[in-house]
């Protein structure tokens, strides 16, 4: 168990509102606008072939049809997919809403993951060995792809656009807040962001 260095530790529970928020603001910022995209695509093309099956006179009405009908199921799923994905979601993080997780913050990188049930080992107490840490996490290195977004309620910290890790500000207080902000300001530059 290395702490050497360790500028910070906390231990935390996600609250259910809290991680709904959040992975809203997760999808709103990388989910939605590409979806926007491709349904206002798609609807463009019904628009064409709309006017070509009402206008046009060359026999491929059914043709135009068929492509239209395409279109909009699509441009319906473009719609219902995301929302689908994040009710699927809440109704799995239900089950984990009170799980404990801890955040630990380093000069070079951070450490976030579930804690783990404790586990007693007879074989520990008998040779007088410290318990295993309990503890199953994720060290993320500080570097270009690394972004921590600060929201009114919570920090989100994603490295790619297809995984989050979402900490509830309300686990600090407001001076490890500051160290967070500065630490983070610091190792991440135009990567962090405040959108308090």
């Amino acid at each position: 168990m290395k702490t050497e260095g360790m500028l910070l530790e906390k231990q935390y529970t996600i609250p259910f509102a809290l991680f709904r928020a959040a992975f809203t603001a997760f999808q709103k910022r990388f989910v939605y606008p590409k979806s926007r995209i491709a349904i206002a695509v798609l609807l463009l093309v019904c628009c064409i072939y709309g006017y070509f099956f009402l206008f046009g006179d060359d026999g491929k009405n059914a043709i135009y049809g068929t492509v239209i009908i395409v279109c909009l199921a699509l441009a319906v799923f473009q719609w219902y997919n995301p929302r689908k994905i994040r009710r699927n979601l809440m109704e799995a993080v239900r089950e984990i809403e009170h799980d404990e997780y801890r955040l630990r913050i380093f000069p070079e990188y951070l450490e976030i993951g579930t804690m783990l049930p404790e586990e007693e080992h007879p074989s520990d107490e008998l040779f007088n060995d410290e318990p295993e840490e309990n503890f199953s996490g994720t060290r993320i290195y500080y570097n270009k792809g690394l972004h921590v977004t600060e929201y009114a309620d919570f920090l989100m910290i994603y490295q790619q656009k297809t995984m989050f890790y979402v900490v509830p500000k309300a686990a600090f207080t407001e001076e490890e807040l500051e160290i967070l902000r500065v630490h983070f300001s610091q190792q991440l530059g135009s990567t962090y962001q405040s959108k308090v």
